[in-house]
């Protein structure tokens, strides 16, 4: 008897594949694997008996992925082991065997932080001496030093922190377990299973009425994670019955529990869409992700981007983070996009590619076999002073010259201001508008800082539908000018600053999904691609969530939505030249 799983997974990092290969081993049982683009397949053969073991056995240890989609099984006649068992070394969290184990008082390993398994684990240079039946007590130590004082400073396996029961100011909340979650924070299914994930990455949440209430803060959001690591894990253990959450800042000291690592990976940042899967999307990070293996582009092919680095050799390409990178020689939206058509096989598939950078160009691009790339919008504009801005908006129309009339009259602090405001910045395309915007709204004085905080109003922003900000095209270049007009109109009307920026972002979502339509209609498109870092947080959300309900929309494979894939789309572009 065969029976075939059917894993429908993303990454090919092996994880997944080395719990299948340890249950095998283990049971003694015929394992083999096999797999394309979107599954890992796994085929069994024995008796009805060893299948059930088998059965058993990975479905209390096979942990949650945010790259795991389903898992079907099948009755099938015919056998296949194909798939190279060459798997990358990567730091992950606790897989659900050592989690078990650190908390059996029974087992050689209990409470023991450095336990760890050839699925899951980091990098320790060095071990504690400590007695393993001496670790109970050292944790139980830290808890009531934290109990009583509010804080502690220890080394966990992603960095050193300040853990405090003070939430005020932290940089991210670890909540002990997923109940905790759903007590202070506005969470659903999809923030739960992302959470959960083996990936642990932080997700943003807003906090409810019970936060409020309890903790007597007004914070409308946090980056909250579930225990990370086994220090983590075990510190949580402790304190459960008492605190319920717990608050991290970045420090240099370790004072109350120090070790060397050797773990400089950032920790991933989903997003979990609004789609009715509530698909999960990595924002930025890389712990659990690189090094990544992709199909070989031919040997001593490199590519290259930040701090990352692409490598193709023997029959792989290794992408993995670098100290010394070379500057890219290739425009970066291109090597976003053709990074990505690469990895879903895609190149000879008619495409949209929508490719957004903070510090470069912005380009909406089509791909296709029969005419090749063709750069279809573009983002190009840049004021030397407000000045120049609000005179444009002047002579468009007698509206505009209205508006301008009365925003310097109603608002005249947010008019002198904007006169003043600096607009130097590195910031190109959307990033750059955005930032002039909130310059306008008020938040800040310079574009940088003004972006940031309109994306940060945005994303903290209690709403589901926002006002709609106009997005113009003038010949095949957008028009800055109707979306500041119409978030002046909107700030003049009385909207608040949270739900204007969600309306800012909400918006050019949109216009961005009725462009794809509108192009499809008169000429069929296969997909829509979605990279570089712009797309973060809600603005993430809305464009997948817009294009997805009714088109395929890809994104880089297991990987973030910038950083590593420019690195390897640049290598697949420097494999063609």
């Amino acid at each position: 008897m065969v029976l075939k799983f059917i894993f429908q997974l993303d990454s090919n990092n092996g994880i997944i594949e080395k719990i299948l290969l340890r249950a095998a081993k283990e049971l003694n049982i015929k394992l083999g694997l096999s797999r394309d683009i979107k599954n890992l397949y796994a085929f069994i053969e024995g008796n009805e008996n060893d299948i059930d073991n088998f059965s058993r056995k990975i479905s209390t240890e096979m942990p949650l992925s945010i790259f795991l989609k389903s898992l079907n099984a099948e009755v099938v006649e015919e056998f296949q082991n194909d798939l190279k068992i060459d798997f990358p070394d990567l730091n992950v969290a606790p897989c659900p065997r050592c989690l078990k184990e650190v908390k059996d008082p029974e087992n050689e390993n209990y409470y023991n932080p450095f336990h760890h398994c050839e699925v899951c684990g980091y990098h320790v240079n060095e071990k504690l001496k400590i007695e393993n039946e001496k670790w109970k007590e050292k944790f139980e130590n830290l808890a009531d030093k934290l109990k009583k004082e509010g804080r502690i400073y220890i080394q966990t396996m992603n960095g050193r922190y300040e853990v405090t029961t003070d939430l005020e100011d932290a940089e991210q909340v670890v909540a002990v377990d997923l109940a905790a979650v759903a007590t202070y924070f506005m969470s659903f299914d999809g923030d739960a299973k992302a959470l959960a994930s083996i990936e642990k990455p932080l997700v943003r949440l807003k906090t409810n009425l019970s936060f409020k209430k309890e903790f007597g803060l007004s914070v409308p959001a946090y980056f909250v994670k579930l225990p990370d690591c086994m220090v983590l894990e075990l510190l949580c253990e402790e304190i459960k019955n008492d605190i319920k959450l717990l608050g991290l800042k970045k420090t240099d000291k370790n004072d109350d529990f120090s070790f060397e690592i050797d773990n400089n990976d950032e920790i991933p940042v989903a997003v979990v869409t609004d789609t009715r899967n509530h698909d999960i999307l990595i924002e930025s990070g890389e712990r659990g992700l690189l090094p990544k293996y992709e199909k070989c582009l031919g040997k001593n092919i490199e590519g290259s981007y930040s701090n990352y680095i692409a490598v193709s050799k023997d029959d792989k390409t290794v992408i993995k983070k670098a100290e010394n990178t070379e500057e890219i020689k290739i425009k970066i939206p291109f090597a976003g996009y053709f990074g990505v058509l690469n990895q879903w096989n895609l190149e000879d598939k008619v495409t949209m590619g929508f490719a957004f950078y903070k510090k470069d160009e912005n380009k909406i691009m089509i791909n296709s076999p029969k005419f090749g790339l063709v750069e279809y919008v573009d983002f190009n504009f840049k004021f030397e002073k407000f000045e120049d801005v609000f005179a444009a908006i002047k002579v468009m129309n007698e509206t505009g010259e209205k508006l301008i009339e009365n925003f310097s009259n109603k608002e005249p602090e947010l008019f002198k201001n904007a006169l003043k405001a600096d607009l130097n910045t590195d910031s190109q395309g959307i990033a750059y508008l955005w930032g002039l915007i909130g310059i306008v709204l008020g938040f800040a004085d310079n574009i940088d800082d003004a972006y940031k905080k309109l994306l940060e109003y945005a994303n903290f922003a209690m709403a589901k539908k926002g006002p709609r900000i106009d997005y113009k095209m003038k010949d095949k270049n957008l028009d800055p000018l109707w979306a500041i007009r119409t978030a002046m109109s909107f700030k003049l009307a009385g909207v608040d600053n949270y739900l204007l920026s969600f309306g800012v972002v909400e918006s050019f979502a949109e216009f961005l999904s009725n462009t794809y339509e509108q192009v499809n209609k008169e000429s069929p498109l296969d997909g829509a691609v979605i990279v570089g870092d712009l797309f973060e947080g809600e603005f993430l959300n809305k464009i997948y969530t817009s294009i997805k309900k009714n088109y395929p929309t890809f994104t880089p494979r297991a990987l973030p939505i910038s950083g590593p894939i420019e690195a390897y789309g640049s290598a697949v572009i420097n494999a063609k030249s």
